[in-house]
């Protein structure tokens, strides 16, 4: 990344000293985050990547207004700074907002968790997530709104982005036409839903380990049913009893032995929420082919040379352990 027109930009818009530095954080495989020092202040700074885009996705500004709505009623989100647009200064849209410092977390727990504080931190993750669901939809939220349809909307968006990207074979086909037959009614009120909400998008507080100090990665955020964003978050929820295969790929400390299983997660979530659910496998399902989808599109950037990131490499594998687990909970178990 030429960062020297963004950098002095900057280093003018927020009155930056000559030793203001920025540096590329690592992990995110979708959208680039950056963070912007200068002594001890700090700022994140957000764009998409280079290279051919699918249709809808990787769009900053919708991601900076959905921020900026959303900052007076959910304190967890990241309060964004402002927007830049003008390819004198960088190729593609940018952002700026505030950094959140605190405890990350990604697949093997930090030391100065305890095994008797993991259900604690689970239940956090789970509030933090039905926070976010019962914020009021104002008129700048409502913008997000769609309408009813939604689950309809996704099935189908999923599935075309699938095709446009679609591996050589055709194993997925049997969940997409279980997705096709099971659909749920779209009868629950709809609100606002995260749809990557999971340990290593959320911050956590250095004073109070279990607690959670900001939630990240908002991109697919939207207005929809809430259900759907469960499904999503338990599709990286993998348990330490589920197959060997789904645990080598996991990104999460979910298999730690106290944590929650995905059924003590939904039944929280309803506890919590009012909410009665009883059978989520339809949103389970839908998680995994959704996250599959993620996969390979990602898979394929790499495979027409979009990008060389060598962490993209084994993501044909994992497309296919998402495929058959995803076989395996519709109850078909031939790949």
């Amino acid at each position: 990344m030429s960062t020297n027109p963004l950098l002095s930009y900057l280093r003018s818009r927020l009155e930056l000293s000559g030793e203001a530095h920025l540096s590329a954080l690592s992990g995110g495989v979708s959208n680039l985050t950056y963070r912007l020092t200068d002594g001890g202040r700090d700022w994140i700074v957000r764009t998409s990547p280079p290279g051919t885009k699918a249709k809808g996705a990787h769009d900053m500004a919708r991601e900076f207004n959905l921020l900026n709505a959303l900052s007076t009623f959910y304190k967890l989100s990241p309060k964004v700074h402002f927007f830049i647009d003008d390819t004198d200064i960088f190729p593609r849209p940018v952002y700026v907002m505030e950094a959140i410092n605190g405890i990350e977390i990604h697949k093997n727990l930090p030391d100065n968790y305890k095994p008797d504080e993991q259900p604690a931190l689970c239940r956090s993750l789970i509030a933090a997530q039905l926070q976010l669901h019962q914020v009021p939809l104002n008129q700048d939220l409502q913008a997000f709104n769609k309408g009813r349809g939604y689950i309809e909307r996704q099935i189908t968006g999923w599935i075309q982005r699938y095709r446009n990207v679609q591996a050589r074979h055709n194993h997925a086909d049997i969940v997409i036409d279980w997705l096709i037959k099971h659909k749920p009614e779209d009868n629950r009120d709809y609100c606002l839903i995260h749809n990557d909400f999971k340990f290593d998008n959320l911050i956590f507080d250095q004073q109070n380990p279990t607690a959670v100090k900001g939630v990240l990665d908002w991109e697919m955020a939207t207005v929809g049913d809430p259900l759907m964003d469960l499904g999503c978050s338990l599709a990286y929820w993998i348990e330490a009893d589920d197959a060997a295969s789904l645990q080598a790929i996991g990104t999460q400390p979910t298999t730690e032995d106290n944590m929650l299983s995905r059924d003590d997660y939904v039944h929280q979530y309803c506890q919590l929420s009012g909410q009665s659910l009883d059978n989520y496998n339809f949103y389970y399902v839908y998680g995994l082919f959704r996250l599959m989808v993620i996969v390979q599109q990602i898979y394929y950037r790499y495979e027409q040379g979009q990008t060389d990131d060598q962490r993209f490499k084994p993501f044909g594998q994992i497309r296919d352990i998402l495929i058959q687990h995803s076989q395996q909970q519709i109850g078909y178990s031939h790949v």
